[in-house]
């Protein structure tokens, strides 16, 4: 028998959450005995698109190393350029299209961008990945657009002073498609941190066999593709820290130097020489959320509040 005094709603989220965690783990080891980051895909999985690179909420350990980056807006012009090519190479086999950031709805002309990217992809889903503190503030006209463009938003429910059900009672009421990223509709979002190899000699290929977003999630930046978010974000990384992990032209494909969807494709099967710098063996999972204090250890897994 349970005790009475235990919640058992507290318990039905933690189960699932560890077994979340578990599985996890075992995912690192398994995609490398199947290869499966290895395997071609049809259409790019997850293509992501930022709309800012900096954030309102500055997590410690971000991989978009948001905590880090200065103002930094997507420009509308270069933005509508990049998703006409897109749309062209592509033919819209792209499955989702994620606006994320950093934190996208900072981006003061984020309607005039929701109404690019249905332009080039009247038929694909489209997402709109945020920290939700922003969307109570939002006009009439932001969630009119959502609506007309058949935005979907994403939240991530994290550990802080926000009213997550109101959000979703208001996304709903607005008439928009609303879901919780990952476990979070039970679970409040916990960090993990991928430990950043400063030296870089970590095996590029092994690297790439375990990583959980390798051929998945798609990163677009300024006309190259990237295979992961790491990538082209790094940049804040090595100015704030004086560090100089090195982004080649072999790390990025350039969409207006190739010709054809498979190219892009082709590409995003195999690793790139920036893997070297990540360790996913070292992987540390389920770390307590917290706030940026911008120290290296947060993204190397040297910190000792990481560690604990």
């Amino acid at each position: 028998l349970l005790n009475n005094s235990i919640n058992m709603s507290t318990i039905l989220r933690l189960i699932p959450y560890r077994i979340i965690l578990f599985r996890r783990k075992l995912l690192v080891t398994w995609r490398k005995l199947t290869k499966k980051n290895f395997q071609r895909k049809e259409m790019i999985p997850i293509l992501d698109l930022h709309l800012a690179d900096h954030c309102n909420l500055n997590c410690r350990g971000c991989d978009n190393f948001s905590p880090l980056a200065k103002e930094t807006y997507a420009d509308p012009k270069v933005f509508e350029k990049d998703c006409a090519r897109m749309a062209e190479l592509t033919q819209g086999r792209i499955r989702e299209i994620q606006l994320l950031g950093g934190e996208p709805l900072l981006h003061p002309q984020i309607i005039r961008l929701l109404e690019i990217v249905r332009k080039y992809f009247p038929s694909n889903t489209v997402s709109i990945v945020t920290n939700g503190i922003l969307l109570q503030k939002q006009t009439d006209e932001f969630w009119t657009s959502c609506r007309e463009n058949k935005i979907q938003l994403i939240v991530t429910k994290y550990p802080i002073s926000v009213d997550y059900q109101k959000i979703e009672q208001l996304a709903i009421k607005q008439g928009i498609v609303f879901s919780f990223y990952g476990n979070t509709e039970s679970v409040d979002k916990s960090m993990q941190c991928l430990p950043l190899d400063l030296e870089g000699k970590q095996d590029a290929y092994d690297s790439f066999a375990r990583c959980y977003r390798a051929n998945r999630c798609i990163s677009l930046d300024n006309g190259k593709l990237y295979t992961c978010s790491l990538i082209p974000y790094v940049k804040y990384f090595n100015s704030h820290f004086k560090q100089s992990l090195m982004v080649s032209e072999k790390d990025y494909i350039d969409i207006y130097q190739i010709n054809y969807n498979d190219e892009i494709l082709d590409f995003i099967s195999n690793p790139m020489p920036f893997c070297r710098y990540c360790n996913p063996k070292a992987m540390i999972w389920d770390i307590g959320y917290g706030i940026s204090r911008k120290e290296i250890g947060e993204w190397v897994g040297t910190n000792q509040e990481i560690s604990n």
